[in-house]
């Protein structure tokens, strides 16, 4: 059976959506990209988010406790404040080097991100005789460099149940879901 691994680029990720009012629901996208690599016949060994960690932000520590519990292996780390006053949130390097340490235990990557700062590592692990499969933020958000790097592309709005609403509560810090819009 094929073996296939799932890097998610979190930050990325929740900066697309957090701009459209929505949020990703990371236990659907599990899934249901489990049971479409099991109809394919292969199986999804590996899952793995990168997500820094604000100080203080209780929301982003819920989430990092909630992926764990999903079945995500969460690399996390504090954000970086810079002598300027600015933060520095990139895991990019992170996320390279788990992958890099992956890939030849499968046959498959799964990078969910829009960011085109990835196309070097798909094009080695193209080389390499891996299949690349990006699932990207959304039309326009996503570095035309990357779709025209890997073999197969979607963006996350194609899969039903992924993307849900939100809104800000005015009396809190807290964004709060809400099933209908």
């Amino acid at each position: 059976m094929n073996k296939v691994a799932m890097f998610i680029d979190v930050q990325n990720v929740h900066i697309t959506f957090e701009k459209m009012g929505q949020e990703v629901r990371y236990d659907v996208l599990l899934k249901v990209l489990e049971e479409q690599y099991k109809r394919r016949g292969k199986e999804l060994i590996k899952s793995v988010v990168f997500i820094p960690m604000f100080p203080g932000d209780e929301r982003r520590e819920r989430l990092v406790n909630a992926l764990s519990f999903m079945g995500y292996r969460v690399v996390a780390k504090p954000v970086k404040k810079l002598a300027d006053g600015s933060v520095k949130v990139s895991m990019d390097m992170d996320m390279a080097l788990e992958i890099l340490s992956v890939a030849e235990y499968v046959d498959e990557v799964v990078l969910v991100t829009g960011d085109s700062d990835f196309v070097p590592i798909v094009d080695y692990l193209s080389r390499k005789g891996k299949k690349v499969r990006v699932i990207g933020t959304r039309k326009g958000a996503v570095g035309i460099e990357l779709i025209r790097a890997c073999d197969e592309y979607n963006n996350m709005d194609e899969f039903d149940g992924v993307l849900m609403p939100f809104r800000y509560s005015e009396n809190s810090e807290e964004y709060e879901t809400r099933e209908n819009s």
